[in-house]
């Protein structure tokens, strides 16, 4: 007995869909449940799904922090960014242990062989044109699944702790944004999960250049800005993000083509050429100042003569 399409097994003596944590396997036509432990590239994945929610959170606070109470003290900064990593640290943790194997920090899964295990239904067969046999099913159990649990808990967790705390503009607004981020991570999850897996090593590279360079250009004019920068704790927990995620990227990049590890080196040296090259960048922005202030004098005198 053979069954049609990509995805359809046997089970039950039957042609159909694979159950929940099950996946069919080619050479026997029969649904096997998934026992083998996710790939280092599939626990990055799930890492930099992490990675992304914390990534939010971080710039959401900040931002309303300094909106609340202007250039904050590293001692509140620091707490309600470890309020915010403790709340994804905690629902990570409760994700594993909730999953397959439960009360163990191991997973069950069965594994992304190519781009189209992510969408499975729109492999559904049709036999004679007519009939449809729908076997769509999660074949990446639990890669799909398991992002939606997690977001979940980091839903559930910020309601939880943060309804201790008294209620401020800064509160509210954290939370406000949270419940319109998480949704979005999750709209994107469903819609481009089998993209993102395999591009979110050079997401995070990519991503980490630009963010790196837009916050140095907000901030960093002379020289004379960096120490003053330095100790401003919103500017260094963003320059820190912004290393984690180039260098989790450059980690994926490795371990998916089995590179060397020294290549990690590599992770503070966008910061470290915005820095050394901005002495050769102030000239030419002085240079346009100068010109602007010229033209707008001669605009002026034309105007009065």
């Amino acid at each position: 007995m053979s069954c049609p399409g990509r995805y359809c097994g046997i089970y039950q003596n039957i042609c159909t869909a694979c159950p929940r944590g099950q996946r069919v396997n080619t050479a026997t036509q029969l649904c096997e449940p998934c026992v083998s432990d996710p790939v280092t590239y599939e626990w990055l994945y799930l890492g930099f799904m992490v990675l992304v929610v914390i990534y939010f959170h971080m710039e959401t606070l900040t931002r309303f922090l300094e909106k609340s109470c202007g250039e904050c003290d590293v001692k509140s900064t620091s707490k309600w960014i470890g309020v915010t990593l403790v709340e994804t640290i905690v629902a990570a943790f409760l994700t594993l242990i909730l999953s397959d194997p439960h009360g163990s920090l191991k997973l069950n899964g069965c594994g992304v062989k190519s781009f189209l295990d992510w969408y499975s239904v729109f492999q559904n067969p049709t036999e004679k044109f007519v009939d449809t046999l729908y076997c769509d099913s999660e074949v990446v159990y639990p890669l799909f699944s398991i992002v939606y649990k997690f977001l979940g808990f980091c839903l559930l967790l910020m309601m939880l702790i943060r309804s201790w705390y008294k209620p401020t503009i800064f509160t509210t607004s954290s939370v406000y944004a949270t419940l319109y981020f998480i949704p979005g991570i999750a709209l994107m999850h469903g819609l481009l999960c089998g993209v993102v897996y395999y591009s979110f090593p050079y997401l995070c590279v990519t991503g980490s250049l630009i963010l790196t360079a837009i916050l140095m250009a907000e901030h960093l004019e002379t020289y004379n800005d960096i120490k003053e920068k330095l100790q401003k704790a919103e500017f260094m927990f963003q320059i820190v993000m912004y290393w984690v995620l180039h260098g989790y990227g450059i980690l994926s990049i490795v371990t998916y083509n089995e590179l060397s590890y020294w290549y990690l080196l590599l992770t503070p040296l966008p910061t470290a050429f915005y820095v050394l090259t901005l002495p050769f960048s102030l000239p030419i922005v002085l240079s346009m100042n100068e010109e602007i202030d010229r033209g707008n004098s001669r605009t002026i005198e034309g105007g009065v003569g």
